[in-house]
């Protein structure tokens, strides 16, 4: 087999590893209401972004979503939070991919925070459940404690697995080229 075609092999196989532990942290190892969510799955996108590459971070999220939704669902299956995966995965993988400092850690959650999560997470949950755009800033107000206190920890677990002069990464990056 030719070193490309490994490579390959091995990403797409790595990356089905990330699909099913994101699954099983956003839908068994999390702490969820009907309109706040509290979850360590940002850490399989994250991984996927930095190691693998853009393309495989957002199948992680977007397959993610997709499959823990029909197979585990929390109520009706909306394409709308699966867009916002794949939106907040494109965003970490553009930020994390290559020399993850903390200042682009940091802009890739804050980023995801209040686009993906107040913005369109929030528009989701009021079209869904409220009623429509009107009920938004109702469903806004309680979600910004939840958002600031996630925003922190992720830049936190963030900076300490996954920047660029940190001690996990390297060890990570290392035992992954040696696999690949």
């Amino acid at each position: 087999m030719q070193k490309n075609s490994k490579q390959f092999l091995f990403k797409v196989v790595f990356t089905s590893v990330l699909i099913a532990l994101n699954v099983i942290l956003e839908r068994f190892l999390s702490y969820s209401v009907w309109n706040q969510s509290i979850s360590f799955s940002f850490i399989t996108i994250a991984f996927a972004a930095s190691f693998l590459g853009i393309p495989y971070a957002i199948a992680v999220g977007g397959l993610g979503d997709l499959i823990g939704s029909l197979l585990f669902p929390f109520g009706p299956y909306f394409p709308g939070f699966t867009l916002t995966n794949v939106l907040a995965a494109l965003c970490t993988g553009i930020f994390l991919r290559k020399n993850a400092t903390i200042l682009k850690i940091s802009a890739s959650v804050v980023l995801n925070k209040i686009f993906c999560t107040l913005l369109l997470n929030t528009l989701w949950i009021s079209i869904l459940y409220r009623g429509g755009i009107s009920d938004f800033y109702t469903v806004l107000v309680p979600r910004l404690p939840q958002a600031v206190f996630m925003g922190i920890i992720e830049i936190i677990v963030l900076i300490i697995v996954f920047s660029e002069k940190s001690k996990i990464r390297n060890i990570l990056a290392k035992n992954i080229n040696k696999i690949n």
